[in-house]
């Protein structure tokens, strides 16, 4: 008795996962894509320095800012 519950039990699953299957392809929605990008990710990610002041001719610029010593320290 013990085995036919057992049996029952997996046969009833397996249907429900290929009823759940079918349902999954049947009721499957078009999403419009929210991705804007025209040509995905920039073939040119690689870093690129910041000029230094010298660098531009005819231009003054601030220095660098420079990090704080202290590590997200509200006071």
């Amino acid at each position: 008795m013990k085995e036919d519950n057992r049996q029952r039990e997996r046969r009833l699953r397996k249907e429900l996962a290929a009823v759940a299957a079918l349902n999954r392809n049947k009721d499957s929605k078009i999403r419009k894509e929210r991705n804007l990008d025209i040509a995905g990710v920039p073939m040119d990610t690689s870093h690129k320095p910041v000029p230094a002041s010298n660098d531009i001719p005819d231009v003054i610029s601030l220095p660098p800012k420079r990090r704080g010593r202290k590590e997200n320290i509200p006071f």
